[in-house]
């Protein structure tokens, strides 16, 4: 699939699937905190990521990050770049953008912002989740923090398509400290689950 910037945006700017994308990967008690909305968002931390979409050989790519390994509830987990809100950001916008400079090393001027997905609250962190779509008409030239980035994945949107590209397995949940069973993309040897895959869900239906 290849879709042009015009295309993107008007996607975008139409009626989002948002939860309805999100329950399909998400985990079963992740489910059950959604359907209940039981959770009080007033006192949660603000973040913002970047689905960071580039083109290369006619083809769109997104550039996933796997974090570091640290003692926390994402340690080692692949992740779209972004982080935590600050006072002196604008906005969210400039939060994803600063966040994917400081983490990977894409400057913003480099990146078009498509439009915005969903928010997404991820209750093991306290983190609601603000999500852009971002846009590079090339591919771009990455510099690793490794302090925060232990590599960056780049993976075709068409690669989530395949027929075997979602299954179950069992991961650790580094905020439960348990085992749990949850869906995911299996893709070029990755998994991607949790938030990641929920949001990427929206991503792609939205692409429908």
């Amino acid at each position: 699939m290849f879709l042009t910037k015009s295309e993107l945006k008007q996607k975008l700017s139409q009626s989002l699937p948002g939860i309805t994308s999100h329950l399909k990967m998400a985990p079963g008690f992740r489910k059950t905190e959604l359907l209940s909305n039981r959770f009080d968002q007033s006192k949660a931390k603000l973040s913002a990521v970047l689905i960071l979409l580039f083109s290369e050989n006619n083809r769109l790519k997104i550039a996933f990050i796997k974090r570091s390994e640290y003692d926390g509830v994402h340690s080692g987990q692949i992740a779209f770049p972004g982080g935590r809100f600050e006072t002196t950001d604008a906005d969210f916008e400039q939060t994803a953008l600063r966040e994917t400079f400081e983490e990977i090393g894409v400057p913003s001027n480099d990146i078009e912002i498509m439009g915005q997905l969903s928010d997404l609250y991820i209750s093991p962190s306290n983190f609601l989740v603000k999500v852009f779509v971002g846009y590079c008409d090339r591919k771009p030239e990455f510099v690793i923090d490794r302090k925060e980035v232990q590599s960056i994945i780049e993976i075709n949107i068409d690669d989530f398509r395949n027929s075997n590209a979602i299954s179950e397995k069992e991961f650790f949940s580094t905020s439960n400290k348990f085992i749990i069973t949850a869906p995911c993309y299996s893709v070029n040897q990755v998994d991607i689950w949790g938030a990641t895959a929920m949001i990427l869900t929206e991503f792609l239906d939205m692409l429908q």
